[in-house]
Parts: structure tokens; C-alpha cells; sequence
């Protein structure tokens, strides 16, 4: 039991990121991130190597946090922030960047939605999150381009979106 707690440790708060995203509600990712850990248990005597581990867990998560969503129907929103409890503008205005880019994210399907997540949030490569979302690697590409421009038509045009030279 002790390799599923260190499994557990190591990859159940980077799920509940991904499935949070995915699903739009902290209940759902929670319960997908068990779900995945407990597939991988299951059936680790099917990881046939062709990729690394994370790869193949977050392909699973991915999977399972798309039928979650679509279980629970459209997600509600993100919990808002009292801005009146932050002194320094600066940090204001970083946390308002911040939701706003996330409110953005959260706009997006949440097909172009893994792509940005498991580019920026999760480092993988796109040939990596070709493997991991089940499609060639052009279309990872063209999801990358299409959530760029669509978030930037969501934000300003001073905010900084996810770089045109990011992970390929």
C-alpha cells in the first residue's frame, strides 16, 4: 500500500488541477482524480511504456474529467475574490489578471482548455499531449493556435497571453 500513497501524493494534487479545469467544479475533480488513481492501480500491468507514466495518467485523467463534465452539465463559475481585502495594488491588479485570464480559460472547450493546461500549467510537450488526448500531434497544434487567438480575443490587448514560442 505504501507504492499507492507515494502514487497518491505524487500525482493527486497536479489531477485535481487538470480535472478542476476540466470540469469546472472542485467536487467533480476530486472524485476524477481518485477515479484516475485508482485505474491506474488497476491496470498498471497495461502501461505498455510507449510514453512516459504522467503521460498515460493524465491521457486517463483527461478522459474520465470530460465524462464528468458532461455528467454534470455546464460548469459554474469561478469562486470570486474580495479584492477589498488586498492592500497592495500591485497584487490587485496581478490577482485581477489572474482571474481574468482563468475566467478566460474557463470560456474555452475543454478540448482547447487541456491543450493550454497541459502545455503551461503541466509542461508537457505537444507530442506528449497528442498522446495523452488521443489525436495527432497537428491537431494539438491547431488547438494551441485556435485557444491562443480565441483568448486573446477574450482579454485585453496589453495582457500577456501564453507565449507564440511555448513548448512544441
Amino acid at each position: 500500500m505504501a507504492s499507492f500513497e507515494c502514487l497518491h501524493q505524487r500525482y493527486f494534487p497536479k489531477l485535481m488541477h487538470f480535472a478542476k479545469r476540466i470540469t469546472g467544479s472542485s467536487e467533480a475533480a476530486e472524485e476524477v482524480a481518485g477515479d484516475t488513481l485508482m485505474v491506474v492501480w488497476k491496470t498498471a500491468d497495461r502501461f505498455e511504456g510507449r510514453s512516459k507514466p504522467s503521460s498515460w495518467i493524465f491521457g486517463i485523467a483527461y478522459r474520465l474529467s470530460l465524462k464528468q463534465r458532461q455528467s454534470i452539465g455546464r460548469h459554474r463559475g469561478d469562486v470570486l475574490l474580495d479584492e477589498e481585502l488586498i492592500d497592495d495594488a500591485d497584487t490587485a491588479a496581478t490577482i485581477m489578471r489572474q482571474r481574468d485570464i482563468s475566467g478566460a480559460l474557463q470560456r474555452l472547450t475543454p478540448e482547447l482548455r487541456a491543450v493550454v493546461e497541459l502545455t503551461y500549467y503541466n509542461g508537457y510537450l505537444y507530442t506528449e499531449i497528442a498522446e495523452i488526448l488521443g489525436c495527432p500531434v497537428g491537431t494539438v497544434k491547431t488547438r494551441m493556435m485556435t485557444a491562443r487567438r480565441r483568448l486573446r480575443e477574450m482579454l485585453s490587448d496589453d495582457a500577456v497571453i501564453f507565449p507564440e514560442n511555448a513548448v512544441a
